[in-house]
């Protein structure tokens, strides 16, 4: 039908007629009924593009401003081309998981065959195509130098993970069994990790381009605007302050818009979770596999997805739509009369097991563990007073744990079964006692029985780091699909349909935004054929927005100041920390932030409280805020360099 239809010559009229006859739903009917033409020129011979009204123009499109984004917009900007770079997050949110991730990047030491080696073993049964392969692991031996070479870096300056943090050294390499581990890495761009400073470099390098990448936060994209006779895609429709704007990509898009860890009906139906909360950016909803399904993209890995590393990944339990706290390392302080249990009072896992990114040994391979609707961590007075002399878990946290002086009436507060929850206890004892856990292989040494009451249970979830599904692409970066062939015009990279199909390597994430960003981005901007015409009246568009003409990346600002007032800035996880510091004399009369970009609930809200710190102690020579370390130590470089001004 499509065929007979785009054979004939037609006017506009019959053009939509029987477009809508052939290609009922698809989105490039939808695209051509939403865009009636302003004005019309005369009819002749028009691609698809030209009949529709656009709003604005480029060459590329890139949706998701995180790792993978900001690579492929440099990437793309670095070819020639002009970029709009969209995220629907606001200011301050930007960045996703990227933002909040462990800032450190596999690779392989310039061993391109140890890679290949090593990947191909973490797949598995569950392989990837060769194409694929090949450009993983080819950039995998040189990224060390890339990363060096293509940010203007030191990498004198990069360090190991063992160098940085030995609680996470056993995984670089996460799975030293493997072939080709020995020059398997996860390596940080300076010393320091969990700091937001690779997501720092990346932005940055976004920033630095601003006159070829324009950049719009709060911008979701609702829609592919998608050629029906050729398929090609030639532009996105966006929401943008309570508007709907039509962007046209001359060359192509490129979806780098993250996963659906923050979905719960996808966290169900794809993963089999009833509940879990996200480790990072809360505005990963799985918008994009709802646009690539309506271009007909093939999808792949939709269950798979990495967790933390303490019983298949557990964090304390969170509302929906909160980020996850994750239970605090080491694991050793989890050593000793303590279980964890499902909802029936049963346990389910080998507690002790140090899980690799949530994955735990069964039958010959690491995988997520299954987990019930509802999990707790069951101990005694004797492991109560362990985790409490540990300082590792807030008291606050403790002291909301059930208590009950008795395992059936702990039960009881549990909504679970007393006889099973005494049973597991029993038999938990019994393992212990023999220093043989028959169910589970638990090591002894890391079993006690349960002595006297009072007993407590924590309730934890599961918790999520990112998922891997999404579109299904190959060794160009091209969306393939469902008969294999690419969506013409469309690129896909990072977490967006991540390669990770079965185990996954710590950095493997942050490594594959690096390399399949630059490929997306280099093949999106290249030139590409004239689309195929049709005999109908063309739009006069008249686009408002043009490279160069709207961007929500901050200028950078000059600030006035009075006698006395001196001006400083510090780099913080969103960009600059700019501080107004006022003196007395000799001493600090007043501090103002007067610029930041930092995550509202973590590092914003520690700015609240480090002016009053610093005034107080007429130093920067205080701690920093808890879990905002960057942030604090931007504002104290901020304060500093005002200061020296002072002097």
């Amino acid at each position: 039908m499509m065929e007979e239809v785009m054979g004939k010559a037609f006017g506009r009229r019959n053009f939509l007629k029987g477009l809508a006859v052939a290609g009922a739903g698809m989105m490039g009917a939808g695209a051509l009924a939403a865009c009636a033409p302003q004005a019309s020129a005369e009819e002749g011979e028009y691609d698809f593009a030209q009949t529709v009204a656009w709003d604005g123009q480029y060459d590329v499109v890139v949706v998701g401003f995180g790792s993978a984004g900001a690579v492929a917009a440099k990437s793309a900007a670095e070819a020639g081309a002009s970029v709009l770079l969209l995220d629907k997050a606001p200011l301050g949110h930007e960045g996703g998981n990227s933002r909040y991730c462990g800032q450190t990047f596999m690779h392989s030491n310039g061993d391109e065959q140890a890679a290949r080696d090593y990947f191909t073993a973490l797949c598995g049964t569950l392989p990837v195509p060769d194409d694929v392969t090949d450009t993983f692991v080819k950039g995998l031996a040189g990224l060390k130098d890339e990363y060096a070479s293509w940010y203007g870096l030191n990498v004198e300056d990069f360090r190991n993970v063992d160098q940085l943090s030995p609680a996470f050294a056993f995984m670089s390499p996460e799975y030293p069994e493997l072939p080709g581990s020995d020059k398997i890495s996860m390596t940080a761009l300076h010393e320091g990790n969990s700091d937001g400073y690779m997501w720092q470099v990346q932005r940055d390098g976004v920033a630095a381009l601003k006159d070829k990448i324009d950049v719009w936060f709060e911008s979701p994209v609702s829609r592919l605007v998608q050629d029906p006779q050729s398929r090609t895609v030639v532009g996105v429709e966006v929401q943008r302050g309570g508007e709907k704007r039509l962007i046209r990509a001359s060359n192509g898009v490129v979806l780098t818009c993250g996963g659906f860890e923050n979905n719960p009906e996808m966290i169900k139906d794809y993963l089999g979770l009833s509940h879990c909360a996200p480790l990072g950016t809360l505005y990963n909803t799985g918008d994009g596999i709802h646009l690539v399904q309506e271009v007909g993209a093939d999808l792949w890995h939709m269950n798979s997805y990495e967790a933390m590393m303490l019983f298949g990944g557990m964090c304390f339990l969170a509302e929906e739509g909160e980020r996850g706290t994750i239970l605090p390392l080491p694991a050793k302080i989890y050593h000793g009369s303590l279980i964890l249990v499902g909802a029936s009072g049963e346990r389910y896992l080998r507690e002790d097991e140090l899980a690799r990114h949530g994955k735990h040994y069964a039958n010959g391979a690491w995988k997520m563990p299954k987990h019930p609707s509802r999990s707790f961590l069951v101990f005694d007075q004797a492991h109560y007073d362990v985790l409490a002399a540990s300082g590792r878990i807030e008291e606050e946290r403790l002291a909301k744990a059930l208590s009950a002086g008795s395992i059936a009436e702990l039960a009881g507060l549990m909504d679970a079964d007393p006889a099973s929850l005494e049973q597991t206890v029993a038999d938990f004892g019994k393992a212990a006692s023999e220093g043989h856990d028959p169910m589970f292989r638990r090591v002894a040494e890391t079993m006690r029985a349960f002595g006297d009451g009072p007993f407590y249970a924590i309730e934890v979830m599961p918790d999520i780091l990112n998922t891997q599904g999404g579109p299904r692409r190959n060794g160009k970066a091209e969306v393939l699909d469902r008969d294999g062939r690419p969506i013409p015009h469309l690129y896909a990279a990072g977490e967006f349909g991540g390669i990770a199909s079965n185990m996954y390597q710590g950095g493997g994430n942050m490594a594959e935004c690096m390399i399949f960003g630059k490929v997306a981005g280099a093949n999106a901007a290249a030139k590409k054929d004239p689309l195929p015409t049709y005999a109908v009246a063309a739009v006069e568009s008249s686009p408002t927005y043009l490279p160069g003409k709207e961007t929500d990346m901050a200028e950078e600002k000059s600030y006035d100041t009075s006698e006395n007032e001196y001006v400083g800035k510090g780099q913080g996880i969103g960009g600059d920390v700019v501080v107004k510091v006022t003196m007395d004399g000799d001493k600090m009369s007043a501090i103002e932030v007067l610029e930041q970009s930092e995550t509202p609930d973590i590092g914003g809200k520690a700015l609240e409280s480090l002016p009053q710190t610093v005034l107080d102690a007429q130093s920067v020579d205080v701690d920093a805020v808890s879990g905002a370390t960057t942030t604090s130590k931007a504002f104290f470089a901020a304060v500093t360099e005002a200061l020296g001004q002072a002097s």
